[in-house]
């Protein structure tokens, strides 16, 4: 399928996204900001050259000399930044790499510089400021299996550009990053865990995104992906609660995702007092009237989609009194202080009463199985489907353009 371009994508939509300082460091597409380590009290940086030091503040911006050749542990108080202990004033602290990978965090290297934020009581945040062609060179190998098919590493690509992309237009005005290196976002390994199979897709697809809405009007959305579907897929409605688009709509899959080791999964047998400890604890961190839950009495499912995956669950207490969970919340809450024992990997699944326990019975998938299924896009790429026609499987209604 030949790949229709676009060029004029909603650029509108990433005209407006602020400048950041990795514009600076050769730029191959937008800059993206990613928290790296959130809270913390210290980090360690390690320079194999002398990198550039700033720390931009109120009264202007004052170079420091970190050095190199040795671990440098960063602190930082209401007092300033401290490197070995030695004080160093208040403000952002900017690190600029002279060469990728010429300054390590916590052992792992990472592309573009590194932005130190205080955050008061003796914690702050590092970012990562990055183009976003090599954030995805070192988002891929953490999202997929390094055995994996080119082209299902070229459709991710195309997906995580799409989603990180969004995210830059989309966060509120002065918030100081765009993304986490998590499962919160996107899984992301910095330079450390680039791969050459990683890079080639990045390059393949390079400024290839994945767009809805009326021809010469297409825009990106929130493309959202997980693990397996389990033949199955969500609606970001039921899951998010966001506007339903047609790209994020529940669609069937059937057994194309099947060789996964997570396409079936249970059952899994809880008791009643344990699934009434962690959905308390779950109600308590989230706000809701869970926390005072008497006891777990039955769960059952309460609605299904088009294709028959859980929309909703419905929790009767030992008092009578019901509670709605979307299939989500429910996994959330299941999973909550686990403390080590069972969870489960997906809202797909059928509760059985048991006396005491309840058991999750026929479990399918892993992760909340909104928009394109990974292992989906493995099985297509084994069946010889390139990543054009991989992407637009997985989102319908849409088209691949070219962003930049």
């Amino acid at each position: 399928m030949a790949l229709k371009v676009l060029v004029t994508l909603a650029l509108t939509l990433l005209a407006s996204c602020t400048p950041h300082p990795a514009e600076s460091q050769g730029v191959s597409g937008p800059p993206v900001r990613v928290r790296l380590l959130a809270g913390i009290s210290q980090c360690t940086l390690v320079a194999t050259d002398t990198p550039a030091v700033d720390i931009e503040s109120q009264h202007g911006t004052r170079w420091v000399n970190l050095g190199t050749g040795g671990a440098i542990v960063v602190t930082a108080g209401d007092d300033g930044w401290r490197f070995n202990g030695a004080l160093a004033g208040n403000g952002i602290v900017r690190v600029t790499p002279t060469a990728p990978g010429n300054v390590t965090l916590n052992g792992t290297a990472y592309r573009g510089q590194y932005r130190l934020i205080y955050t008061g009581d003796g914690k702050f945040d590092v970012i990562n400021d990055v183009d976003i062609e090599s954030y995805l060179q070192g988002v891929l190998p953490k999202e997929l299996f390094a055995d994996w098919r080119p082209e299902a590493y070229a459709a991710q690509a195309v997906i995580a550009r799409t989603y990180a992309l969004y995210e830059i237009k989309t966060n509120p005005a002065g918030k100081t990053f765009d993304l986490n290196p998590d499962q919160s976002s996107q899984v992301y390994g910095g330079m450390s865990a680039e791969t050459p199979k990683s890079q080639t897709a990045v390059a393949q697809t390079r400024g290839v995104v994945v767009a809805y809405g009326p021809s010469g009007q297409e825009k990106i959305f929130k493309a959202y992906f997980s693990s397996c579907c389990g033949g199955v897929t969500s609606s970001a409605a039921d899951v998010f609660n966001e506007a339903a688009i047609p790209p994020l709509e529940p669609k069937y899959n059937g057994a194309t995702c099947s060789m996964s080791p997570k396409f079936s999964w249970g059952p899994v047998s809880f008791s009643k007092a344990e699934l009434t400890r962690r959905i308390r604890s779950w109600g308590a961190k989230q706000g809701r009237s869970e926390a005072n839950l008497p006891g777990v009495k039955n769960i059952e499912i309460a609605s299904l989609n088009a294709y028959g995956r859980p929309r909703k669950f419905l929790i009767t207490d030992t008092k009578g009194q019901q509670y709605s969970l979307s299939a989500e919340q429910l996994r959330w809450a299941i999973n909550s202080d686990a403390n080590g024992g069972p969870t489960i990997l997906s809202g797909f699944f059928k509760p059985v009463d048991a006396g005491a326990n309840i058991l999750l019975t026929d479990g399918h998938g892993f992760g909340h199985g909104v928009g394109a299924c990974q292992w989906c896009m493995q099985a297509r790429a084994l069946s010889g489907m390139n990543y054009e026609q991989i992407v637009l499987a997985a989102y319908p209604k849409t088209k691949l353009v070219r962003a930049y």
